[in-house]
């Protein structure tokens, strides 16, 4: 009896065996295909990145005149910079002073005529910037003859009150003759906005109830402050 029953236990001690030995070899092959599977896929995404890859090398290529186009292009707008920035300065410095010109121009009244027009600072002043928002003002210097005061007052009145001048100072006003005829002569000072100061006169004026509320608001928060 303990024989067989020796015998028995060795074949379900083989048998189990066996059936570990299977286990193992079944897990064996189930992740050698997951390795096998695992390695391909990755195989073929760096084959599909590799082609990615060469299609934007090609457009690399394609696309590298016209980069180095701009680069050129880049080079001679910078190159190009400060003379446009001179020019830019030229440009709005002949047109602050051509307004100054104008407005002077314009407030003349009838039978009233320069005789002479200059620009000037005061005594011992540095030459100011046109458009410069602190500092000397830039002044224009004219002299002229009118048939009256009355005229002359007329004339200083109006460059008051224009957007592009500041304020005039009147130098003198002496009775002259012009042949036989009694007239005035005048020298004045005037006094030009800077050019910022002329934009928001002149958008007060186009607007008066902006720049009313705007006023409003300023005043508000002074107080507050």
């Amino acid at each position: 009896m303990p024989s067989i029953n020796m015998i028995a236990a060795r074949r379900e001690e083989k048998r189990r065996g066996e059936r570990n030995l299977r286990k193992l070899l079944y897990g064996i092959a189930g992740e050698s295909g997951a390795v096998v599977l695992l390695a391909v896929v990755l195989v073929g995404r760096i084959v599909v990145m590799q082609g990615q890859v060469g299609d934007l090398n090609d457009k690399l290529a394609k696309l590298q005149p016209r980069v180095t186009l701009i680069q050129q292009l880049q080079s001679q707008t910078a190159a190009l910079m400060p003379k446009v920035q001179t020019l830019d300065g030229a440009k709005a410095d002949t047109l602050f002073w051509y307004g100054g010109f104008y407005a002077v121009t314009t407030s003349l009244p009838a039978q009233t005529w320069l005789t002479a027009l200059g620009t000037g600072t005061a005594p011992g002043a540095a030459a100011p910037t046109p458009g410069a928002s602190s500092g000397e003002d830039p002044t224009l210097n004219i002299s002229g003859v009118a048939m009256s005061q009355a005229a002359v007052g007329e004339a200083m009145l109006k460059m008051n009150q224009s957007h592009a001048l500041d304020h005039v100072d009147l130098a003198f006003v002496q009775q002259q003759k012009i042949g036989m005829t009694d007239a005035v002569g005048f020298q004045m000072t005037v006094h030009l906005r800077p050019e910022a100061a002329t934009v928001t006169a002149a958008s007060k004026d186009a607007n008066p109830k902006d720049a009313k509320t705007a006023d409003a608001k300023g005043a508000t928060h002074d107080a507050n402050s």
